[in-house]
């Protein structure tokens, strides 16, 4: 197919990864203007190639529902995104369209083609820019009061608010047992609805309040939500501990989850909020589950402090990054089973379905080009919070 058709429509789908990549990027990074706003890269991509593939479809003339602006629309007014920032997010899209298609009708003889193509494309632009700024004005005007008591409840988590106890009674939390559970995308789960209903989207991109309901917690539980930087946070308040804990099981469901410690004011929501990242940071790379804040203090700490972890692992394993990367990761795997089973060579060596002298054998290796030998204390704690290290801070390939 030519670049232009006898119509004179022109079909730019073939381009839609490389637009969308662009557009996204000037949203995420190039552009200052969005610097400063909430939405999380996973949120802003897929909104971005949804709208362009809308986009395209129009410029070669096929019809759009215009659903991805709508829901655009929707998305950053319930992330607070300002009427501004969204248009100019869709001039951004259509300066770059405009850039490909001068870029594909520069041979053209003269430069009609592109300025019938040039009106083609912010006509298209216009129309999708509309629907979603018509959807924006539609959602912030029915979020009201819900979308107050998010920012309240973003400003208790981050420490922004100072009015504590009136924020509680506006938020409905019992001045009971608390704490706050962190959620990492990918697999974000439902998060229970009032009356036990269970939101049905698996990474929501709008934030919002959510009361635990009969049949979905201990009696007493009260959950507030909202999702932040990208995670979805939680403020979990219970009468009792075992209460707020009890309800972890269910959040942690096939998602990388951390709890922060129990804390019995909303002063503590702030440090909650940190444990509770760190905790599901303390998960190893590609790991979904729960993970407690203090459960793992070695790890806590490990995270906390990435550059220093990286550099620990980089100067205590050093002598491995240069073997094979076969050889090396079976002479971390052995280590770390010698780790796991106490010392034991013999349960180590069951483990990995080998002989006690293999075990043995590798962890000699392990001495010769690490310099430092389990069998000596420090040397041992050195090497168990190295590879801790490495396993949590995976080094870059190259």
């Amino acid at each position: 197919m030519s670049d232009i058709d006898v119509n004179g429509r022109h079909d730019l789908r073939d381009a839609l990864d490389l637009l969308s990549e662009q557009v996204a990027d000037g949203i995420l990074h190039a552009e200052p203007v969005y610097r400063d706003t909430r939405l999380p890269a996973a949120a802003v991509q897929p909104l971005v190639r949804a709208n362009l593939a809308e986009i395209l479809a129009t410029l070669a003339g096929e019809t759009s529902s215009l659903a991805a602006a709508h829901e655009t629309g929707r998305v950053t007014a319930a992330e607070g995104m300002p009427l501004d920032l969204l248009q100019h997010a869709y001039r951004l899209a259509g300066l770059r369209i405009w850039e490909e298609l001068a870029r594909r009708l520069r041979a053209q003889p003269d430069g009609g083609p592109l300025l019938r193509a040039s009106s083609r494309v912010w006509f298209a632009i216009d129309r999708s820019s509309n629907v979603a700024v018509q959807a924006h004005l539609e959602a912030s005007s029915g979020l009201g009061e819900d979308m107050a008591r998010t920012e309240l409840l973003r400003g208790v988590l981050t420490g922004a608010v100072q009015d504590l106890e009136t924020a509680g009674r506006a938020l409905g939390l019992p001045a009971d047992t608390m704490l706050v559970v962190a959620v990492t995308a990918p697999g974000l789960p439902a998060v229970p609805a009032p009356g036990g209903a269970a939101a049905s989207d698996d990474f929501p991109e709008d934030g919002g309040l959510g009361v635990v309901g009969v049949g979905v917690g201990p009696p007493g539980v009260t959950m507030r939500w909202l999702t932040h930087e990208g995670d979805r946070l939680t403020l979990v308040a219970a009468p009792t501990s075992d209460d707020a804990l009890g309800i972890l099981t269910d959040l942690a469901a096939h998602a990388r989850t951390g709890a922060s410690r129990p804390f019995t004011s909303l002063a503590g929501a702030p440090a909650a909020l940190a444990q509770a990242r760190i905790a599901a940071r303390s998960l190893p790379a590609g790991q979904v589950g729960l993970s407690r804040y203090g459960d793992n203090p070695l790890d806590a700490l490990l995270v906390a402090d990435g550059e220093r972890a990286a550099e620990l692992a980089a100067a205590v394993l050093g002598g491995l990054r240069d073997r094979d990367p076969r050889d090396e990761e079976l002479l971390l795997g052995t280590l770390e089973a010698w780790f796991e089973h106490g010392g034991s060579g013999t349960r180590a060596a069951t483990a990995l379905h080998c002989h006690r002298n293999t075990v043995l054998n590798r962890l000699a290796r392990v001495a010769e080009l690490t310099g430092r030998d389990i069998n000596d204390p420090r040397a041992a704690a050195e090497l168990y919070a190295a590879v801790r290290a490495r396993r949590l801070h995976p080094p870059r390939p190259g």
